[in-house]
């Protein structure tokens, strides 16, 4: 599965008239630059506590910079820790889709339709307006008009992802999901329709709930975890994990031993994780949770082999 980031963080009302690039560097009007954003390791976890991102959301609130981006990764995916400043523009991506969820406060968020000018600044005719809410999650497809207004403390993750212009490289395994991402609209899921997904989870014993499938294996997943479940590495795809609540031991790294007709990891690195933390698990690597109490989590999974970008990284959106 896939992202270029639960964001370049990136996105929505940051630009001008035209399209800004919003990399992990780009500040806001006249802010201080983020820092310098890493890409994705190939070999080992990477890990941003809680208190990290928070650190991040205050950060840009202080500097008035719209977005810290964690890692760039391949199809232009990122994720980045947002905001949106009074007076951002609508906004449109050629090849990149914005996928937001709302963390934080609220905002109106105006979508669909057409940029048009009116008094000299870009406003959208013809749209949706949805207000958004702590658990909302907000999709936007590339060509799409998006724009946050009316911002009550709106703190958000945006992962950021390229749909189009997308190549395999391999063959398609054969039980590769078919991508069902709108491509002329938005979709929306409301915090209600999460959380009873998490409730279901529970309830059934269910470890997941897909809310969808995109091109290169990208999805999106409300995720919970079973005592027992085993450990496990996967081919061509990563897992990025949003923990929203409870905790767990994650255990990564290493390798998987059968012992005693059960598997686990030896040699790898145990962490508690907690909700508001953050974990990346790339391709070929053992994780595996234990000792979970109310754990839930966003689990972004894409594909960070086998595909090729069509179209010059020049005229996307990073």
């Amino acid at each position: 599965m896939r992202m270029n980031v639960l964001v370049a963080a990136l996105a929505i009302g940051l630009f001008g008239a035209f399209e800004l690039d919003l990399s992990g560097q780009q500040a806001g009007r006249g802010a201080a630059p983020a820092p310098a954003v890493p890409d994705l390791s190939t070999s080992k976890t990477m890990f941003w506590p809680a208190a990290d991102i928070q650190a991040r959301w205050k950060e840009n609130e202080t500097l008035k910079r719209i977005n810290s981006r964690l890692f760039n990764g391949p199809t232009n995916i990122s994720a980045n820790v947002r905001i949106v400043l009074p007076g951002d523009p609508p906004a449109t991506h050629e090849t990149t889709a914005d996928l937001w969820i709302v963390t934080e406060g609220t905002a109106t968020a105006r979508t669909d339709g057409t940029i048009v000018q009116a008094n000299g600044a870009p406003s959208l005719a013809n749209g949706i307006q949805r207000m958004v809410h702590p658990g909302d999650v907000l999709y936007v497809p590339p060509g799409v008009p998006h724009h946050f207004t009316d911002m009550q403390g709106f703190r958000a993750w945006l992962i950021r992802f390229d749909t189009l212009g997308l190549k395999r490289t391999k063959p398609a395994p054969a039980a590769a999901p078919m991508p069902d991402l709108a491509t002329d609209k938005t979709m929306f899921w409301s915090a209600s329709d999460i959380d009873a997904r998490w409730k279901d989870n529970e309830a059934n014993k269910r470890i997941n709930s897909r809310i969808f499938n995109g091109p290169a294996n990208i999805s999106a997943n409300v995720r919970i975890v079973l005592p027992g479940d085993p450990p496990a590495t996967h081919m061509e795809t990563a897992d990025l994990w949003l923990v929203t609540a409870g905790e767990a031991i994650a255990r990564t790294d290493g390798e998987i031993v059968d012992e005693n007709g059960a598997k686990s990891i030896r040699n790898g690195v145990a962490r508690t994780v907690h909700a508001g933390d953050v974990l990346y698990v790339p391709p070929g690597v053992p994780h595996h949770f234990t000792d979970m109490k109310g754990f839930r989590a966003w689990l972004i999974r894409f594909d960070v082999e086998g595909w090729t970008q069509t179209i010059p990284a020049a005229a996307t959106q990073r």
